[in-house]
């Protein structure tokens, strides 16, 4: 890994990392109330959203039971596939077009 690969890492960690800069303002503009915006984002999303993510990530096991759960009750490893599985939707989705249309 080059120093500027390495440099981009570690701001990406910084930022959005457990407890990074995306948390910590979180926590600034609402008092406190809110400090994990992972969690804030799981809580919001639609349960059958959950469960499509918890598929698509092959997460075992009941799934309308386990997308019930707050984001900090799933294992790490249950995490970070759910995220990887996000990060390829969000991609995959960008690029349609025609097919969100309203027409």
């Amino acid at each position: 890994m080059s120093a500027a690969q390495n440099t981009a890492a570690l701001a990406k960690e910084r930022l959005f990392g457990q407890g990074g800069l995306r948390d910590e303002f979180t926590k600034l503009a609402t008092g406190g109330r809110m400090s994990d915006s992972e969690s804030i984002e799981w809580e919001k999303l639609d349960l059958g959203h959950r469960m499509a993510m918890m598929l698509l990530a092959g997460v075992d096991g009941d799934l309308g039971e386990l997308a019930q759960r707050a984001w900090r009750e799933l294992p790490p490893t249950e995490r970070e596939a759910i995220k990887a599985e996000v990060r390829a939707a969000k991609a995959a989705f960008s690029r349609l077009m025609a097919l969100s249309g309203r027409w």
